[in-house]
């Protein structure tokens, strides 16, 4: 359900009867999208598939949408009006490149094609040239699709009978789809795209979601776009019927002029059949095939008949490569006749031939090889008329061979070549005066670096620890620093001066401050700047922030419990250096002192020790001990005795109450005492029996015996008891039917004797006879049914458990390795599902450091902060050490720091600050190396779209063995092999331990909601409305999975449930079922069974239903399949009420049913004893409508109460007289008081004091939540007073709404509150206090809020596989529920079945290699002075045979990348020869996960970007100058184009309709405006560069492989070997001058992919970065996404531009284009003209294809101006209704947005004071020059509106530079690291949280020129305004 609120504009069907009079499909087309299809795409979410949403979920791609991608590739040649290309290789090779997108990623999809959907594929209504061509490309990809091995199905439509029962089988989850949105300027267009979406439109009126294929990203494992979820209406339509009909009717207009173009049924993909025997060789059918198509082209020429059999023959014996032909400029007659008279109707009638012919017919066609042949043909033909020669004797045997065969044909293909037609003769006459393309000349080795041709070379580098690893390319250029920046100069614009701020030859970066207020990175103490001292205002601020947040910490600490559900209790552990025991030495660290609780296993030793001899003081002290003890004894059974005498007189179900309570007394830990109350409580359980009105009834049986037995086991668990309680047990036992496990129960059970019990236990068994005295004890039945049935859930869960001296409790085996692996200093990855036991692992390890020594680190990383602060709890409520100088623990986030990160043993962070910190350069040497361990919690957020690749680097760098922590990765093995590998070259040994079960299980219920629901009355009144209906696990295998998951566990209920189907299945499917009949599996038990044994159990149940027999005759006679057969075991598993609603629930519930019925779900909770409950639903907006809707109820009903209660009423007026009687109780108290004070007391005869009297009318509130209108748990220890002092201290970012649900004991939690808030909920929560939590994900990651319930409130898109597990997995209460219950409430049920069954998704990742990183650890290199750590991790990365888990990509790849990525680096000078940061790293370091945003805005900086924005601003201009604020805003748009991209729905951005309405109507622009055009052109600039970089990469890869290896056959993406004609380069391959012509005109390449150049397209036209990534050769490596490429940045920077008309002009070869531009561009720039004019026109002629039709694409993804929509405005409702964001997205986008902004304002601060440092340093040494020659020095002012070279001493505001001082310092000298890029949670806590670097105070500094300083004003003010309204926002 969606709660956001989007402006969709009015829903306004009044046109709809006049579209359909007029029958105008644009119109239609525009109500279309009005009404329904903008206002879903403004919904949509652009996601990525398999991460964030399907996982390993099947889903569906749609043929045609696939094939259109193909066809509308804009390198293809095939398609276009006057052009004869055909070039189906390409097409293949396109083909399977996408489809590899989506296998390499392990996506479960199949492909399906939808006859009504053919039109957007083959462009119906468009030439019939065009539609021919693309529907023979059509048929040709379908055929060479099957081929691939891939599911394919075809449908006529979504009516179709066969498409609904394949959907209902395999239930897809959504469909990858295109939407239609093409610009064209064809007539029919609106038609096709108008179809298109009506098939969207009921695609999404059902269950099935829909995804755009169009303007996916494929970036890493990810794959990225537009989701749209289904809207489940069912029969529920929002248009009319007659408007559907009509739409309708353009379908049938659509097919009508389809039919009439190019025949009936032409167009149909159907999976052909194979119709010939086996044995029918290729050879017949294919001559068969030639000559049934050629008697049926009878209008066509004998000439071009000829020719095409030439063709098809000769195409048979051609390489890949030798087809690779260019396009060859043709006569327009010629090319139109060609096209329009000739190959239309033979592609037309080809494509027929082919839908009936036999399925292994190949078929292929070459337009331009075509060309090419007939050329040759004719001129050969006018000089020669031996065909056979020209064609080779081969060739022309089978061509006659064919040619004679055909009807009323010239005799011989050489007659009919003689006589040639017209066009022909032309085309003779044309080639005259055609130069034949000369063959492309193979480049050398010494050219193919730099650029596309003959470009730059690469620069010098040479790093000792790099250098080694790095391919030798010894091609330099020159070794100097100018040549550096020289490559950029050429970028700069000539009328803006470059931003160096001090040095032209670049300025050495050195990293040891932080980058956001010039302080030192290192203390004092390590060699850091002297910290100057804070002022007694600022330092009273940080402690006040400090004990606030000790506040808080601790009250979470106190609520935190155990595993066992006690409270946990600090450790205290002595500083090593003044503790007195010896510490014993491990591999890596010290062993802890085996007296402080040992961390290592205890080694026995040989000597047999001694009893240790007491002195006589130690004897008596333990004799006063014991005796104290037995005193003690005596009194707890005095006690005792006393309770028992009063218990005795009370009532039974009082008798139960009391003894309760008198258990959690704290005598009742004495163990004989203890016993002994739990025999009288089983004593009272079995007289409640006795004395139940219907003691015989399965009820009453069911319930006593469950109790009784649940306190026998309680008993027997204990390990000790009486031998009177044995005899009890046993009577018991016996009773039960039990006698068998009497043995095993008592085997390690110490028996007591001599201990008589206070009280006589009922009689059960007559003396004399030894019969029952109640025969309805008698159970009757099988033992282990009965366990089966009710006793599960208290069954013996441990796993091979066994006492261990590590820790206090019981190990498992599988934990007990884990503590093996810790203590042997072992990398571990450990998967084990929530409530498993996973928590102690990583206590054990701190515990582990902090008793090894005091400087030891161990760092914990957390995803979130929450779970930090939750974490940083528990540890200080379990450890304790004090040091010197140094603290136990810390804190680091970014906007939150608790004592020193550099001075504590256990650090707390997210993993953004540890990679930071490890790629600190001045930690390298001082705080790394410390690490010895590293625990990565929820280590499966690796695999996240946002953020992943930060877990890499870690891993990648991590100095030490680390701890993996998860419950949900799926696959863990496949990471976990990579994991190893990179821990073993680290060298770490590395285990993986698995563990598959939760300690609790989750049962599962799906809430039926009702359209019209009670009023609710209160909890007291409530009844249970039986609407949580019980879901087997098994049932939802109804969903349609053959397959079940390894974690859809079963209760040992459900195992009985699910025999007792097979069961009642076998006898009709003639199945036997009897081994797995309880009573026979179990029978060699003798004992309780254990869960272990039900386990068991469960597999072999799941396996008899796996592997059901495929096909069987029931017993009607009917054959049925193996589905029927589960479904008919699901159905026997169904609840009967959800069975009997069927399909109904499949509905999504509208608003008013999914609120209506909320209170009655958690009144239904209540009154089942299901409380705490955690409600998740996965939207802000969401959670914050739930809550208040509760608030209503509950305060709706309580009126409703208080309206109508006498009883309150009375209770009222008593408490209105009472309070009005106010004064006259004062008037008689004073009056009391006087008379008091007057008189002279009798010493002798005082009075008694007055007794203290209390009235409840004192305490009353009216006002006040009544219990029954509240979920608070008022017997908590937390009271509501309590509540009202806490509101105060937390109230910032909290609703009155927030608060006032707390006080009815509900609370709502998601990352829009502040971290106090939100921990207070927490505390609350785990204090029993609050019931009720209303949670986004915030709660599922770790947060320790344990509940019994987890409801899944409302379908979502977020709700994934993991997510599903996560948030069920805080069900469950260890140490307090056995049993955790899973409700689904507002969800479909298909989508519930669907999670049920999902399967988590294997871990996908991205290449975390980037050019940033190279860079950055390029710096930490060189500025730790190359440390032994990170030598280390550099030389571990380098040897790495894999650097990323979800790549195969080796170690030849990633050391070419890393070459040119320095390259890269180098050319921008961002590092020098050496490997040294320069310049502008602080921008691209501290940006790092803005790639390749952070590196564009490194190049424009250096080309004076700033300057040119700040031109026609005067250096004196005031702050609210026009000028200034236009400057400004130029600013924000820059930034706007290269952070925070957030894109818009074509549908949306291309309906300027609609953007008119929405920005007359509101004050966005929607659209974000062109980037300025200086900007774009230096972009272009820079994108060039990038593209010749790694061009250059690509050609000296390929060049080192030819020089390796053997030469390879040209391989397709996903089929491999294309199988082709002998390779050209075989000079022994005989050949007929028409194959010699061909392979002499052929274009040559290197690198790029021989199928893509059969397009023409050769290794000098690469126009962008992806085109390079995407079309070169299979074994050249190349990731798009590890370049920094700007081909993204650059498509959506430009204004919108009209679509162009087809013209009907002829064009050259593009490469040849290309190459005629290249050498203008180069004369120019020798001339010193413009260099951007050139590149223009380049881009111009490239935008048109060769023959002259501009290729309908979709238009570029247009981005959202919502963040410069808000820098205008600041209006936060705006840019939801408006701009579409969702209000749960828009704080972090603006956030990080600040953050960025803040970020750049910091560097150039920086970069200004060391300007300011270089130019004192000049002055300096200048002056002393001129002082010694007797010169005086003078100073340069700038004029009044221009430039100043200089600086004047006038102008500056800082006086004076000292190197060694801290130059800028914020208002509250805070430390903060905005680096992090860790947002993932909102802290608004007012002032306190500011960013230091918004109120700087920043001076100019001395030397600055007047140009740069007001760069810097410009961004600065631009900075504070926006952060001024982000603030405004949440204030």
């Amino acid at each position: 359900m969606d709660f956001d609120d989007f402006d969709d504009g009015p829903q306004d069907l009044a046109q709809v009867a006049a579209v359909i009079a007029e029958s105008n499909a644009k119109k239609a087309l525009n109500i279309f999208d009005r009404v329904w299809y903008i206002r879903r795409s403004r919904a949509s979410r652009r996601m990525d598939l398999l991460g964030d949403y399907a996982g390993n979920e099947f889903f569906l791609i749609d043929g045609d949408a696939l094939f259109q991608q193909v066809l509308d590739d804009p390198l293809l040649a095939l398609g276009q009006a006057n052009d004869p290309s055909f070039q189906i290789l390409h097409a293949y090779h396109t083909l399977e490149r996408i489809l590899s997108e989506y296998t390499t990623r392990s996506a479960n999809f199949e492909i399906v094609f939808f006859h009504v959907n053919r039109h957007l594929t083959l462009r119906t209504g468009d030439r019939p040239f065009i539609v021919a061509s693309r529907m023979l490309a059509r048929t040709l990809l379908f055929k060479h699709l099957l081929k691939l091995g891939l599911p394919v199905h075809t449908f006529r439509s979504l009516t179709d009978d066969r498409w609904e029962i394949y959907r209902d089988d395999k239930k897809p989850m959504f469909v990858l789809i295109n939407d239609g949105n093409v610009s064209t300027s064809s007539r029919c267009s609106p038609n096709r795209v108008l179809g298109q979406r009506k098939f969207i439109y009921d695609l999404l009126r059902g269950s099935i979601a829909v995804a755009l294929l169009q303007g996916t990203n494929y970036a890493d494992s990810k794959i990225i776009t537009f989701v749209y979820e289904p809207e489940r209406q069912g029969s529920d339509g929002v248009f009319p019927e007659s408007f559907m009909t009509y739409l309708g009717q353009v379908q049938v207009q659509l097919d009508s002029r389809l039919e009439e173009d190019m025949g009936k049924q032409a167009h149909a993909l159907v999976v052909p059949s194979t119709t010939r025997p086996p044995n029918t060789s290729f050879e017949s059918m294919e001559a068969d095939f030639i000559h049934a198509l050629c008697n049926s082209l009878a209008q066509i020429s004998d000439f071009f008949l000829v020719l095409t059999i030439v063709h098809l023959y000769h195409l048979q014996t051609l390489s890949v490569s030798v087809r690779s032909q260019p396009s060859i400029q043709l006569p327009l007659t010629v090319s139109q006749t060609l096209c329009d008279d000739l190959l239309t109707p033979f592609f037309s009638r080809v494509t027929h031939f082919l839908t009936i012919s036999d399925a292994r017919l190949p078929f292929d066609f070459d337009g331009r090889a075509f060309v090419s042949t007939a050329i040759f043909v004719i001129r050969q033909a006018e000089a020669s008329s031996d065909s056979q020669k020209v064609l080779g004797s081969e060739l022309y045997a089978r061509v006659q061979s064919v040619w004679s065969r055909l009807e009323g044909k010239a005799e011989s293909a050489d007659s009919a070549l003689a006589s040639r037609p017209a066009w022909a003769n032309e085309l003779l006459r044309a080639v005259t005066t055609i130069k034949e393309t000369s063959k492309t000349v193979s480049p050398s080795f010494s050219s193919v670096i730099g650029s596309q041709g003959s470009g730059p070379r690469l620069l010098p580098f040479d790093n000792p620890v790099l250098s080694p690893y790095l391919p030798s390319i010894s091609v330099h250029a020159q070794n100097s620093s100018a040549a550096v920046n020289d490559s950029k100069q050429s970028q700069t614009s000539p009328t803006s001066p470059s931003l160096h701020f001090g040095s032209v030859e670049g300025t050495m970066f050195s990293d040891t401050q932080y980058w956001h207020n010039q302080k030192s990175i290192l203390p004092e103490h390590l060699g850091g700047a002297k910290e100057k001292p804070a002022n007694s205002w600022l330092a009273m601020r940080r402690l006040r922030r400090n004990q606030h947040y000790m506040f808080y910490l601790q009250m979470q600490a106190a609520t935190i419990t155990g595993a066992s559900g006690s409270v946990l209790r600090q450790l205290v552990i002595p500083s090593v250096k003044t503790s007195w025991s010896p510490v014993k030495a491990i591999k890596g660290s010290s062993s802890p002192d085996q007296r402080d609780g040992a961390a290592t296993h205890a080694k026995p030793t040989k000597k047999k020790e001694k009893p240790v001899k007491l002195s006589s003081k130690q004897l008596l002290l333990q004799k006063i001990q014991d005796q104290k003890q037995a005193e003690a004894n005596d009194s707890s059974r005095a006690w005792w005795k006393s309770k028992l005498a009063q218990l005795e007189k009370m009532n039974i179900d009082v008798q139960v109450q009391e003894l309760a309570n008198l258990l959690r007394n704290k005598r009742a830990e004495e163990e004989l005492l203890k016993i002994e109350m739990l025999s009288y409580q089983l004593q009272l359980q079995v007289a409640l029996w006795i004395h139940d009105p219907e003691p015989s009834s399965p009820e009453s049986q069911d319930r006593f015996s469950l109790a009784i037995m649940r306190l026998v086991k309680q008993l027997v668990d204990g390990k000790t008891l009486t031998s009177a309680l044995k005899d009890t047990i046993t009577t018991i036992l016996s009773l039960f039917g039990f006698q068998e496990y009497l043995e095993s129960v008592f085997s390690d059970v110490r028996i007591v004797e001599g201990v008589s019990p206070s009280f006589k236990f009922k009689k059960l068994v007559k003396s004399k006879t030894g019969t029952p005295v109640y025969d309805f004890m008698v159970l009757k039945g099988d033992p282990v049914r009965w366990q089966l049935r009710l006793f599960g859930e208290y069954m013996d869960r441990s796993m091979d458990s066994a006492p261990d001296p590590r820790v206090p409790f019981h190990p498992d085996a599988w934990q007990r390795k884990v503590l093996d692996c810790i203590d042997a200093n072992h990398s571990i990855l450990v998967v084990a599902p929530t409530s498993a036991g996973k928590t102690f692992i990583s206590f054990y390890a701190m515990e582990q450091i902090l008793r090894a020594s005091d400087d030891d680190i161990l760092v914990y990383v957390a995803p979130t902060k929450a779970l930090v602060t939750q974490i940083a709890a528990e540890i200080y409520a379990r450890f304790s050490k004090k040091m010197d100088g140094r603290s136990c623990w810390a804190i680091h986030t970014r906007d939150n720091r608790i004592n020193d990160a550099q001075k504590c043993q256990i650090l707390v962070t997210v993993p953004e600050v540890l990679a930071t910190m490890l790629l600190s350069a001045p930690l390298a040497n001082v705080w790394t190396p410390k690490i010895k361990r590293i625990i990565l919690d929820e280590i499966h957020s690796v695999g996240q779209q946002e953020g992943g690749a930060v877990w890499e680097q870690i891993l990648l760098l991590a100095p030490c063995p680390i701890i993996g922590l998860s419950a949900t990765i799926g696959s863990p093995e496949s990471f976990n092999s990579w994991l190893e590998t990179v821990q073993k070259s680290h060298g770490f040994q590395h285990t993986f331990i698995s563990h598959p079960h939760r300690y609790s299980h989750l049962r599962k219920f799906f809430y039926v909601l009702e359209d019209k629901p009670k009023g609710f009355v209160g909890l007291s009144k409530h009844e249970s409305t039986a609407r949580s209906r019980f879901i087997h696990p098994i049932a939802a295998l109804s969903f349609g999975r053959a397959d079940i998951p390894d974690d859809l566990a079963l209760e040992a209920r459900d195992t009985l449930s699910l025999y007792e189907a097979l069961k009642t299945l076998g006898p009709n499917a003639g199945l036997d079922f009897s081994s797995l009949d309880p009573s026979v599996f179990f029978a060699g038990k003798n004992g309780l069974l254990r869960q272990k044994d039900i386990l068991e159990y469960e597999a072999k149940l799941k396996t008899a239903l796996v592997e059901l027999p495929s096909e069987y005759d029931s017993s009607d006679g009917k054959s049925k399949s193996r589905n029927s057969l589960m479904l008919d075991v699901v159905s026997q598993l169904q609840d009967p009420v959800l069975k009997s609603m069927g399909s109904d629930l499949d509905k999504a519930p509208n608003r008013a049913s999914f609120t209506g019925n909320l209170i009655h779900l958690l009144a239904d909770l209540h009154v089942q004893k299901e409380l705490p409950a955690i409600l998740f639903n996965f939207d802000r907006t969401g959670c914050d409508i739930i809550g208040r809707t509760l608030l209503k109820a509950l305060e709706a009903a309580e009126n409703h109460y208080k309206a109508t209660s006498p009883a309150w009423q009375r209770k009222v007026a008593q408490w209105e007289a009472w309070k009005a009687n106010a004064k006259e109780r004062e008037r008689k108290a004073a009056a009391s008081e006087k008379q008091k004070k007057t008189r002279v007391p009798d010493s002798d005869n005082l009075p008694e004091p007055p007794a203290v009297t209390w009235s409840w009318e004192e305490s009353f509130d009216p006002n006040r939540p009544l219990e029954d209108f509240s979920f608070i748990d008022y017997k908590s220890s937390y009271s509501l007073s309590e509540l009202e002092e806490s509101i105060p201290k937390s109230s910032g970012g909290a609703q009155q709404d927030h608060w006032a649900l707390l006080r009815r004991g509900i609370g709502v939690h998601h990352d829009g509150m502040n971290k106090r808030y939100r921990s207070l909920i927490e505390a609350l929560f785990r204090r029993g206090f609050l019931r009720v939590i209303i949670s986004t994900s915030t709660l599922a990651l770790g947060i320790n809020a344990p509940a019994k319930t987890s409801v899944f409130v409302s379908d979502s898109p977020y709700l994934t596989a993991l997510q599903y597990r996560q948030c069920a997995g805080r069900a469950g209460r260890r140490g307090y529920d056995l049993l955790g219950n899973v409700v689904f409430y507002g969800l479909p049920m298909d989508r519930v079945h669907r999670l049920m069954v999902s399967k988590l998704p294997i871990l996908g990742g991205g290449f975390p290699l980037t050019s940033t990183l190279v860079l950055q650890l390029c710096n930490l290199l060189e500025e730790s002075n190359r440390a032994p750590n990170v030598v280390k991790a550099i030389n571990a990365l380098m040897s790495l045979p894999r650097v990323s888990f979800a790549s195969d990509v080796g170690r030849d790849y990633l050391v070419y990348h890393v070459r040119f990525s320095i390259e890269y680096l180098r050319r921008n000078a961002l590092l020098n020869e050496e490997g040294k940061p320069m310049n502008l790293f602080a921008i691209a370091g501290h940006l790092n996960s803005a790639e390749p945003s952070n590196l564009a805005l490194v190049g424009l900086l250096r080309s004076g970007i700033l300057h040119t924005i700040c031109r026609e601003v005067p250096l004196k201009a005031k702050d609210d100058d026009f000028r200034m604020e236009e400057a400004k805003r130029a600013y924000i748009l820059l930034m706007a184009h290269l952070f925070g991209r957030r894109y818009l729905p074509t549908s949306l951005s291309e309906n300027n309709e609609r953007l008119k309405e929405l920005t007359l109507k509101y004050p966005s622009k929607i659209v974000l405006p062109a980037m300025p055009s200086y900007a774009l052109e230096m972009l272009k600039t820079q994108a060039t560069d990038i593209l010749d970089v790694f061009v250059g990469y690509a050609k000296a890869y390929a060049e080192s492989r030819a020089r390796t290896e053997e030469a390879r056959p040209p391989k397709l993406p996903l089929s491999g070997v294309w199988t082709t004609g002998p390779d050209p380069r075989d000079a022994t391959a005989p050949t007929s001058p028409l194959t010699e012509h061909l392979r002499t005109s052929s274009v040559e390449n290197l690198i790029r992919s021989p199928f893509v150049a059969n397009s023409g397209l050769g290794d000098d036209d690469f126009q962008t970065v992806r085109e390079l990534a995407e079309t070169v050769r299979t074994d050249i490596h190349l990731n798009a996404y590890a370049i920094p490429g700007l081909d993204d940045i650059i498509s959506s920077a430009s204004a919108p531009v009209e679509p162009r008309p087809s013209v009907n002009i002829t064009f050259s070869t593009p490469t040849k284009e290309i190459r005629k531009e290249e050498a203008k561009k180069k004369e120019m720039k020798e001339k010193g003209e413009e260099a951007g004019q050139m590149k223009e026109q380049r881009e111009r002629s490239l935008n048109v294809v060769e023959h002259g039709q501009v290729r309908e694409q979709a238009p570029p993804l247009k981005l959202n101006a919502y963040l410069y929509d808000f820098y205008i405005h600041g209006q936060a409702d705006m840019i939801i209704v408006a701009n579409g964001i969702r209000r749960d997205d828009l704080w972090f986008l603006l956030e990080d947005f600040r953050l960025t902004l803040l970020t750049v304002k910091a560097v150039l601060e920086q970069l200004l004071v060391k300007a300011s440092l270089a130019a004192k340093l000049v002055a300096t040494s200048t002056a002393r020059a001129g002082r010694a020659s007797g010169f005086k020095t003078k100073k340069t002012r700038a004029p009044k509106d221009g430039w100043d070279e200089t600086s004047s001493e006038e102008d500056s505001d800082f006086e004076g530079v000292e190197v060694d001082s801290t130059l800028v310092e914020s208002r509250d000298g805070t430390l903060l690291d905005l680096d992090t890029n860790e947002t993932d949670e909102v802290d608004v806590d007012g002032a306190d949280e500011e960013h230091p670097n918004v109120n700087m105070e920043f001076k100019r500094p001395t030397g600055v020129t007047g140009q740069d300083w007001l760069v810097y004003r410009v961004v600065s003010l631009a900075c504070a305004e926006f952060d001024v309204k982000a603030k405004a926002m949440w204030a």
